[in-house]
């Protein structure tokens, strides 16, 4: 199976605060890789909890296949 390139962004409601991106196995690998980061900006970036902030991961179609909030909640939304 081929490896897909994902872009995971810190998003609040609606703007791109930063972006990066890498080359995966599947959609369940970029999930794990979203929750990771969300532990580091949770460590790194305090300031931002609490303010919805989320870690956003897409396809590198653009398709958007998982949020998870940076709060410590559970991830949600377009989990496929």
């Amino acid at each position: 199976m081929p490896m897909r390139r994902y872009h995971f962004d810190l998003v609040d409601t609606n703007t791109v605060t930063d972006a990066s991106g890498a080359v995966l196995d599947n959609d369940d690998q970029a999930r794990k890789v979203a929750r990771e980061l969300a532990q580091e900006v949770r460590a790194q970036r305090p300031g931002l909890v609490g303010l919805g902030y989320e870690i956003l991961v897409r396809r590198d179609s653009g398709e958007e296949i998982w949020r998870t909030a940076i709060d410590g909640l559970p991830g949600h939304r377009n989990d496929k």
